[in-house]
């Protein structure tokens, strides 16, 4: 069982590493990956199946963070702006938790994985792409793992 984890951990770093090399090269966030690679691993289910579950969670977050931020935003004064923020966050916190009786909106930590990654962003709108490519990166992590782990460990 150890060998197996030293395995699958071994391609995961792998993978995580070529994603840091290349995603920030080409634009994208590079913490943010490794929040949607965290998001699939914190699902409790795994595999291709997972995956449209996942990424609408992490993507209704990330979608309620923009109209937190773009309403904030609304206000000159920063009193204002503070004030219409803590109350975005009251309304959108509910719903993000509230949502969770849909099928797809499920995962409320996934959600709260968007939301916070979108604002840790500033609402940068490259948060979306380093998002969904970090939920495929967890996804290539598990599968890579697991094959090299079926091969070797035998």
């Amino acid at each position: 069982m150890k060998s197996r984890l030293v395995v699958t951990s071994l391609a995961t770093a792998v993978l995580c590493t070529i994603w840091m090399l290349l995603g920030p090269a080409v634009g994208l966030i590079g913490w943010a990956g490794f929040a949607g690679c965290t998001s699939y691993f914190a699902y409790p289910k795994s595999g291709p199946k997972a995956l449209p579950l996942i990424l609408c969670c992490v993507l209704c977050g990330s979608a309620f963070a923009f109209i937190s931020l773009f309403v904030g935003g609304l206000f000159l004064d920063p009193r204002v702006s503070q004030a219409v923020s803590l109350v975005m966050t009251c309304v959108t916190t509910y719903f993000m938790c509230a949502d969770a009786h849909f099928k797809y909106l499920s995962y409320v930590p996934g959600t709260f994985f968007g939301s916070f990654s979108t604002f840790a962003a500033g609402g940068n709108p490259m948060i979306i792409p380093s998002l969904v490519i970090g939920v495929l990166l967890g996804l290539a992590c598990d599968m890579c793992g697991q094959k090299l782990a079926n091969s070797i460990c035998k």
